[in-house]
């Protein structure tokens, strides 16, 4: 997935756990990438949902995909990594 600097678009490597970015400049233009508490809670968060779908299908099996609380999950997942892109202001090739 490429995602580009809010400032000059260019290029850049991000990771939506990664607290370390918090820190991180463009290596384009410099500007600070917006990280911060929440933006790095909500990748925590959606990771986490990650791991505990993908952690039911491999224990239960397939039919854990009809299961409403799997379907949340996967779904939590995705709104929070969006989220997480969104406030950072990190625009994402579509």
């Amino acid at each position: 997935m490429a995602l580009h600097c809010p400032s000059c678009a260019g290029p850049i490597a991000v990771n939506p756990l990664g607290r370390w970015f918090a820190r991180f400049n463009c290596p384009h233009c410099g500007a600070r990438l917006r990280f911060d508490r929440t933006t790095n809670l909500l990748g925590a968060v959606g990771g986490a949902a990650f791991f505990a779908s993908g952690f039911a299908v491999a224990v239960l099996g397939a039919g854990v995909l009809e299961q409403p609380a799997f379907q949340v999950g996967v779904a939590a997942w995705i709104v929070m990594l969006g989220l997480s892109y969104a406030l950072r202001g990190v625009h994402r090739d579509t």
